[in-house]
């Protein structure tokens, strides 16, 4: 247990914390983020980055769309969701070239009324008008947790 502890120490330090980031391998990493859907786009907001990735359709896309609907909230708003990825390089909507962009593969959670956790809080703690969460159960963590 402490080796494989070791080991999963010393990737998280040799590949900066993402192991399955972008560029690394076809390994999906888990992450936290904000997700929007508003007129057939989607966009998720890298919790840990901050950065913005236009969401690919397909792998467990359809899953994490359904879900964002099922959940009553504003047109567009942005919601946090919890699933396993990758970012990946796919064509733009418009024009020529590649885009990096979230594929995801498996979709875990969203949790209405949460938001990106702020230096020193905990990933995922509800604001008070937080009213559950929708998920699946969760078989691989991320260096971060």
């Amino acid at each position: 247990m402490i080796l494989l502890r070791g080991i999963v120490i010393l990737l998280c330090i040799s590949f900066g914390g993402a192991v399955g980031a972008e560029g690394n391998d076809n390994v999906p990493l888990v992450m936290h983020g904000l997700y929007s859907y508003l007129a057939d786009a989607s966009l998720f907001t890298d919790c840990q980055s901050g950065r913005s990735y236009p969401v690919a359709l397909e792998g467990d896309n359809v899953a994490l769309e359904r879900a964002y609907l099922a959940v009553p909230h504003a047109p567009g708003e942005e919601l946090l969701v919890t699933l396993e990825g990758r970012i990946v390089e796919r064509p733009p909507m418009e024009g020529p070239g590649t885009v990096a962009t979230l594929l995801p593969a498996r979709f875990l959670a969203i949790t209405p009324g949460a938001g990106c956790a702020r230096e020193g809080e905990a990933a995922g703690l509800p604001s008070p008008r937080y009213s559950g969460s929708v998920s699946r159960p969760a078989t691989r963590r991320n260096c971060s947790t």
